[in-house]
């Protein structure tokens, strides 16, 4: 039967008659022998393609790691990080991190042609061994049209062809049996888009969920270090030995005579009220209350030494007002302590007041507290309110104050007190206690220093009246008690402490970094991986393939190259030009008798038909 195309037929062929081909024992494997000097004696370049191949698997690996891994440093190399639940904070600018994986998805995208045709030297291969063995991986004509728009397209129009045509979907007529060859393409195809495009949804949503967020990096302190740790005044505390007794050293902070703080309390007051130009008070993330400089540089974090005050308070006003009905005249409330909890916390008559200092071990105040010598040391007090306010005689919710007379309502609150020397971290404006470095202070002229100014008038006014109203939402009273009786103990210190440099110093510096999803970042590392291990497999399937015969390259063109389907339909015919590997150089030189119509033309089987023609003659000038 004649062939149903007139290639034959047209006045073009100068080469002669087509040669004859023999096909030699293992064909697949040698070069076919030709019986005309028109054809190219050499033989196809398996090594020179093989490199060729290599090169555009590893380099199309190549840049999707080096993006990767720039997107690895940029995050966590040179810029700071930390994980925090399920997301990681970085000092990276959110533009370039976003850019790199754009980058990627665009990049995956971009390539996925380039590995689809790479997948084509396999399936030529699987094409070759079935065309020897007249096997089943022979595609038809439409079936060859398919997996040729699958390598060549590598898009979902290509996928959806493909899919409509293997499973017969939208289709009423049997079709022929479907090659192993075309189901492999779809399957690379379609795992490849899967890939290439969940990685731009990837891409979309790191892009949303990621925020913005000003992140503080350290670095090495340039310069001259700051003095922000403070440390005992040692040289003014040798010239104070003994001035308030034999063998007590207060540092100054206490002497002889008729004003015994005078030295001390400009200090101490300028401190509480934070108008100091040397110390403040600040408080630990444990609530130690400890002196530190006025002012800290914002741009520096460091670790510290000082001294602090920690207190712990409790309410025992139910244990010491007795069972009722009567609870005292309008005046006074009526107080009497049980043995366990050592306080005498009854109204003194004698200075017209209820105690607020220092406790001794029989429960009474201290008259001279900086002869007390433990540390830490126990200190009672009796508030009386008047922002607490109930049914005479009853507690006024859970705040520890019980409501008689005219006064208010009453506290009885004792707490236990430590002096500490306190090492710890300040950054960001927040102070980090150390527990390795804090500990009790030993020195009982230091404690005594603390205790020593509870004998000052302020104490007993100032500390109640800084909490009056806690309690009453919020933080219960006694928290607030004792914080502020550890600020004012500590602060009333102030002056017996100097400037000292710090353990650790360094330069802060806010920039803008991001908020970065963990599971997002995992994906998209998990899609690269899949992604170069796709392109390697198919990179060596292609180099195992294209070595195993010399044919396969050839056969690869007439599988994924248009150009050769169109050459075979309408090109001249030039036997030693299907030897080339290059698609433009199956073409000889055309003329005006190489232009093609299309419209309504007569077949060679006689009848009208719509298609694509050669013209006959050379067209007139």
């Amino acid at each position: 039967m004649p062939p149903s195309y007139n290639i034959g037929d047209l006045p073009f062929n100068i080469d002669g008659p087509e040669p004859v081909l023999t096909k030699e024992q293992h064909g697949l494997f040698r070069v076919e022998s030709t019986s005309t000097p028109s054809h190219s004696s050499a033989q196809p370049s398996i090594t020179f393609r093989g490199k060729r191949i290599l090169l555009l698997g590893f380099s199309i690996c190549l840049a999707i790691i080096l993006l990767a891994v720039g997107l690895y440093i940029e995050i966590f190399v040179t810029h700071e990080y930390i994980h925090r639940g399920l997301d990681i904070i970085t000092a990276a600018p959110l533009g370039s991190i976003l850019a790199i994986v754009h980058a990627l998805s665009v990049l995956l995208i971009l390539t996925l042609p380039l590995i689809t045709g790479l997948h084509g030297y396999r399936l030529a291969w699987a094409w070759l061994v079935a065309s020897v063995d007249s096997g089943h991986n022979r595609p038809t004509p439409f079936q060859l049209g398919i997996i040729m728009n699958i390598l060549h397209g590598a898009n979902f129009s290509a996928l959806w062809a493909g899919i409509k045509y293997t499973y017969g979907i939208f289709s009423q007529k049997r079709t022929s049996y479907k090659p192993s060859i075309l189901r492999r393409a779809l399957f690379v195809l379609g795992f490849g888009l899967g890939i290439a495009y969940s990685f731009v949804v990837f891409d979309i949503a790191l892009g949303i969920s990621s925020k913005t967020l000003a992140f503080s990096q350290l670095d090495d302190y340039i310069g001259t270090w700051p003095e922000l740790s403070r440390q005992i005044n040692y040289s003014m505390c040798a010239t104070t030995e003994g001035a308030v007794a034999d063998g007590i050293n207060l540092c100054g902070l206490e002497a002889a005579g008729s004003n015994p703080f005078s030295a001390s309390l400009p200090e101490a007051l300028s401190t509480l009220t934070n108008n100091s130009v040397s110390n403040a008070v600040a408080f630990g993330n444990d609530g130690t209350a400890f002196i530190v400089p006025a002012s800290i540089p914002e741009d520096v974090a460091y670790y510290g030494t000082s001294y602090g005050v920690l207190s712990q308070c409790q309410t025992i006003t139910d244990q010491c007002i007795g069972s009722g009905p009567t609870y005292g005249d309008a005046q006074t409330l009526n107080l009497s302590c049980p043995a366990s909890v050592s306080f005498n916390a009854a109204f003194n008559t004698t200075t017209n007041s209820y105690p607020f200092g220092i406790l001794d071990g029989s429960g009474d105040q201290y008259t001279t507290p900086y002869m007390v010598d433990t540390n830490p040391f126990t200190f009672g007090a009796v508030v009386a309110s008047e922002a607490y306010t109930s049914t005479a005689d009853t507690f006024v919710g859970t705040t520890g104050f019980f409501a008689h007379g005219d006064a208010g309502a009453y506290n009885v609150i004792t707490c236990s007190v430590t002096v500490r020397s306190v090492g710890y971290t300040y950054f960001n404006r927040t102070f980090t206690i150390d527990p390795f470095s804090t500990a009790t202070v030993t020195n009982l002229d230091i404690s005594r220093g603390v205790t020593a100014m509870t004998a000052t008038e302020y104490l007993s006014a100032r500390v109640p009246a800084a909490v009056d109203g806690a309690g009453l939402t919020g933080e219960p009273y006694t928290s607030a008690f004792a914080r502020e009786l550890s600020r004012e103990l500590i602060a009333f210190t102030a002056s017996a402490y100097e400037p000292a440099l710090p353990g650790e110093l360094q330069s802060v510096t806010q920039v803008l970094g991001a908020r970065l999803p963990l599971a997002l970042l995992i994906l998209i590392l998990s899609w690269i991986v899949v992604y170069c291990g796709l392109v390697l497999f198919l990179t060596i399937s292609a180099v195992l393939a294209s070595s195993a015969s010399p044919y396969t390259l050839l056969a690869r063109n007439r599988l994924a190259e248009p150009l050769t389907a169109v050459h075979t339909a309408y090109g001249r015919a030039e036997p030693h030009r299907t030897w080339e590997q290059s698609n433009q150089r199956l073409f000889s030189v055309e003329t005006g008798l190489d232009r093609l119509s299309v419209g309504p033309t007569t077949s060679n089987a006689g009848g009208l038909a719509f298609g694509i023609s050669r013209a006959v003659a050379a067209p007139s000038t």
